[in-house]
């Protein structure tokens, strides 16, 4: 009796895998100019100790993005952040930070109405 539940059961789930589909709406989707967001991002040395951790985010729908710039040290100890919001189509954040040499580790995460992301620069001073 166990094994015949399981099976209807087992036949109904796969039939429904299959008509599910066919009740979403096929013109839902997302515009091309949403969701593009281009990113550069650098540690860039000023003078003696002194450097400029700095994000350019290109925001061509005018999203309403918050970007998160964050620096590490090289056992991912937190040393400094800068963040913004914005729904500019170009916009900046940067901060300037005194480094002694080591390894450090700057990552930039965005989040977006459509669109998620992060990455990671190392760099050796």
């Amino acid at each position: 009796m166990k094994r015949k539940v399981l099976c209807i059961a087992l036949a109904l789930l796969m039939c429904m895998m299959v008509t599910v589909p066919a009740f979403a709406d096929e013109d839902a989707k997302t515009p091309p100019e949403r969701g593009v967001v281009t990113v550069t991002y650098s540690l860039d040395h000023n003078s003696g100790s002194s450097y400029k951790m700095w994000a350019t985010i290109r925001n061509l729908a005018g999203e309403n993005i918050i970007a998160n710039l964050i620096l590490y040290d090289a056992s991912y100890n937190y040393i400094t952040s800068v963040s913004r919001t914005s729904s500019s189509t170009v916009f900046t954040i940067s901060k300037n930070v005194t480094l002694s040499s080591g390894t450090y580790h700057l990552l930039l995460y965005y989040v977006g109405d459509t669109v998620t992301d992060s990455s990671q620069i190392t760099y050796h001073i």
